[in-house]
């Protein structure tokens, strides 16, 4: 007679990205089997192919199991790892920090989006804090910088999230939802069918711009020119909310320049962007252009959502006020339908910012050169970091948490030496990667299949706001793998840090950050699914408590930005024309893939077994290509080599490369192309998208071969 079954189905949800998917982990004898969805979750109703592939990952015969220490010099083919205890790894770790010192020590997480340790991101952020650490590379600049900090420039916080139960209208810009974001997915296809209209602004249309009422393309980098442009249609129309913007914003207020009023002056910016120019400026069509201020104007409630297509270009804070502005002259913010801030479970913030002082902050790396960056709250640009260590004769030492510098950053090069040139160098990861070959001490880490993770709010409505879940450990680590989160709280106690560190008891952290909800670690236990706290959505906040920023008023003029030594105004100036470099070279990312990750699993490789370079036809006709071919995309700092694919719904003059791949053998990194030099002067933002190009077919076997990582 066989045994009984053992299979069970857990709650949990995919930390693999942002999205938090709700899900069943199907999990048999400790076994990690399948992941399927769970349509009664917030965020349940689908899971990408990266959820689904999960026990590739969990299973994947490559993982790191053991501490290594290296025991060959750096450079050399082989770092010689020899696998020690996690005792002589800490107790390292605690020697070489503490001798090294507070200062010349610089932590690391991996982008704030992209990660599936985001709920240790806290923690990391609390152990550098209370060390005295004044720098923390958190690569924010070219992720949500300039969705959740930078619009603080004009309205004092983040862009919110659309109220898309209720929006009429919903502008993507830069962001395609379908391969980052799919709970957002759901709900902007839910908003499609009873009536909302979507309008998609991206070079590429991909995913939702296939369905949109509207799809523009304008040239990667070109974004800041159709938003003044914009801007100039609803200025000359009438189209804007002239109360909201006389009682709550400075439009009206006479401008710092003596020049007329706030309005005035944007006006008159806007102007010199008419349809017409625009169309020169950007490839948009300019009977496009003004339909698109039409929709805007007339679809409302208006939302909006921009990420990463705007966010990583040379003059992102530039452009990414633009768009702020446009959606400002609506008077759709805080809005019902609009872009609102819901009500969030009210968890305790445990990242310690407070525990930095004054005089320690002004170590920050860059802070004087970018003081309304992110250097502003101790969150520095590996590229400073590495400028750092290597202008500076004092020992420095780098404790990174899933960074992939090689791969994820421009620079390589830099990068490369620097970290050749570190003292001390301790790397967090699931596996080796080009990065960990540089470290003197790899750790190895559980997967978020592997231990438990708390999600206060699920984002994308009020519903999924009012969601807290306690995320289970639904397999056990391989080997010796630790959670992150044990990590940071085992080097807290050898630096003596305990104090900050609820006495060096994770669960009684837990309880504190649980505890202003009023819910408990046993209640949440109790309740796989999670909890519902009952919260609501207040809208106009304004009204009562004005904006956050200095005068309390939306701010169309940024004083900030002029004290610093920037236009208080957005501009756009067209990139000069190199003849060498005819074409526009942008990226972004494919559901299969999240930045480096996922590329070793055989369900993954199989979606998509290669690197690809999507060209629009007017460039493959002047290369000569066809699908399939290879070619090697070229800019001014470096080179990628790719399978080529036409696209004819690329925006013209157009390259689309994915990013994220390495060889031993072949060139495939996109960030060979990008300059490190090249960046946003406000918020140091490298410029991954608009690079100038030219392409050329190879000769050679159609596509890269199959040695890639």
């Amino acid at each position: 007679m066989s045994a009984p079954s053992t299979r069970q189905r857990i709650p949990t949800y995919c930390a693999l990205c942002i999205s938090r998917c709700g899900c069943l982990a199907v999990v048999e004898d400790g076994r990690l089997l399948g992941v399927e969805p769970d349509p009664g979750h917030p965020t349940g109703k689908t899971l990408c192919i990266k959820a689904k592939a999960a026990p590739e990952l969990v299973h994947h015969p490559d993982r790191l199991t053991m501490p290594l220490r290296r025991t060959r010099p750096k450079g050399e083919a082989d770092p010689g790892w020899r696998a020690i205890s996690w005792d002589e790894a800490l107790d390292e770790i605690g020697d070489r920090l503490r001798a090294i010192g507070p200062l010349a020590t610089t932590f690391a997480v991996t982008t704030p989006s992209g990660t599936a340790i985001a709920d240790s991101f806290g923690w990391i952020h609390r152990l550098a804090h209370a060390f005295g650490s004044p720098n923390l590379i958190f690569a924010t600049e070219n992720c949500n910088w300039h969705k959740d900090f930078s619009p603080a420039l004009t309205w004092g916080a983040g862009i919110g999230m659309p109220d898309y139960e209720n929006t009429g209208c919903i502008l993507l810009w830069g962001f395609d939802p379908a391969a980052t974001w799919l709970a957002q997915t759901e709900e902007i296809r839910r908003a499609q069918k009873r009536g909302a209209r979507l309008v998609v602004i991206d070079p590429r249309g991909a995913g939702l711009a296939r369905g949109a009422d509207l799809w523009l393309a304008p040239r990667p980098g070109s974004d800041a020119a159709l938003a003044l442009g914009l801007i100039h249609l609803l200025l000359e129309d009438g189209h804007i909310d002239r109360d909201f913007l006389a009682r709550h914003s400075d439009a009206f207020d006479p401008a710092p320049d003596g020049r007329g009023t706030v309005l005035e002056r944007l006006a008159e910016r806007a102007a010199g962007f008419p349809p017409e120019r625009v169309a020169e400026l950007t490839g948009v069509d300019a009977a496009a252009v003004r339909q698109a201020a039409r929709l805007i104007a007339t679809s409302g409630p208006l939302s909006f959502f921009t990420w990463t297509g705007t966010c990583q270009q040379a003059n992102a804070t530039q452009t990414t006020r633009a768009i702020n502005l446009l959606y400002a002259l609506t008077g759709w913010l805080d809005a019902r339908g609009g872009n609102v801030w819901f009500a969030r479970p009210p968890l305790a913030d445990i990242a310690g910012f407070e525990l930095v002082d004054a005089a320690t902050r002004q170590h920050t790396y860059a802070r004087q050169e970018r003081p309304l960056g992110p250097s502003s709250k101790g969150w520095v640009t590996s590229r400073d970091f590495f400028n750092a260590v290597l202008a500076s004769p004092v020992p420095h030492a780098l404790v990174s948490f899933g960074g992939n510098f090689l791969l994820t950053k421009p620079g390589a090069a830099l990068a490369e030496k620097a970290l050749a040139g570190l003292d001390f160098f301790v790397q967090t990861e699931l596996f080796h990667t080009p990065t960990t070959r540089w470290a003197d001490l790899v750790l190895p880490v559980a997967s978020c299949w592997e231990r438990p993770g708390l999600q206060g709010g699920f984002m994308v409505s009020q519903a999924a706001e009012n969601h807290v879940q306690l995320r289970p450990a639904v397999a056990a680590p391989p080997g010796e793998a630790r959670a992150d989160t044990a990590i940071v709280f085992a080097i807290a106690r050898r630096l003596g840090l305990d104090r900050h560190f609820f006495g060096g008891d994770p669960a009684a952290g837990l309880a504190h950050i649980l505890a202003p909800a009023g819910l408990t670690p046993e209640a949440l236990r109790a309740a796989p699914r999670g909890l519902t706290v009952p919260l609501a959505t207040r809208y106009r906040n304004y009204e009562d408590e004005g904006f956050a920023t200095p005068s309390g008023k939306l701010q169309l003029w940024s004083a900030a930005l002029a004290g610093a030594g920037h236009d208080p105004l957005p501009d756009y100036a067209p990139p000069a024309v190199d003849p060498q470099f005819p074409w526009r070279l942008t990226c972004g990312k494919i559901a299969p893939y999240c930045h480096s990750q996922q590329r070793n699993q055989p369900a993954l490789r199989r979606h998509a077994p290669q690197p690809v370079a999507e060209l629009a036809p007017d460039v493959a006709a002047a290369a000569g290509v066809a699908d399939g071919d290879k070619v090697a995309i070229r800019a001014a700092s470096g080179e990628m080599r790719a399978a080529a694919r036409i696209n004819r719904h690329l925006a013209a003059g157009t390259v689309w490369a994915q990013y994220g791949w390495w060889s031993t053998q072949e060139a495939v990194n996109y960030n060979a192309c990008s300059d490190a030099e090249c960046f946003d002067p406000v918020a140091g933002s490298n410029a991954l998208r608009g690079i100038p190009c030219a392409v050329e077919r190879l000769a050679s076997d159609r596509g890269p071969g199959s040695t890639l990582g």
